[in-house]
């Protein structure tokens, strides 16, 4: 039997070395070019996932590199709402509330 666009598919993305080859894309080639049904069967096809696509599951924030330090860089409504509102009534007054609303932002870390 020849390979199907789903075999391709799946030969490419079951590890990282056959889709840095195209292995499934590989594969067809030399089947087209043979004349010949190159058979390869997904159950022994190494390092691929136990269903595919792979089932759905989660990760802890430790699992990504990261992701609590980014996180924690961000802007929260927290953080937002401790800002009070300007109470300028002329210019030099609201530079002066913005110059101190850049200062927490920089003090905050949220702003280099």
């Amino acid at each position: 039997m020849a390979l199907s666009v789903n075999d391709i598919k799946r030969l490419n993305e079951s590890m990282p070395v056959a889709n840095d080859l195209k292995l499934g894309d590989l594969l067809a080639k030399l089947e087209t070019s043979s004349g010949a049904t190159v058979e390869i069967k997904w159950a022994d096809v190494a390092g691929k996932p136990s269903t595919f696509p792979p089932s759905s599951h989660t990760h802890t924030i430790a699992n990504v590199t990261n992701l609590q330090t980014t996180l924690d860089g961000k802007l929260t409504a927290s953080k937002a709402a401790a800002q009070a509102n300007s109470t300028a009534t002329d210019v030099a007054g609201l530079v002066t509330d913005f110059n101190a609303l850049l200062a927490k932002l920089k003090a905050a870390g949220l702003m280099a």
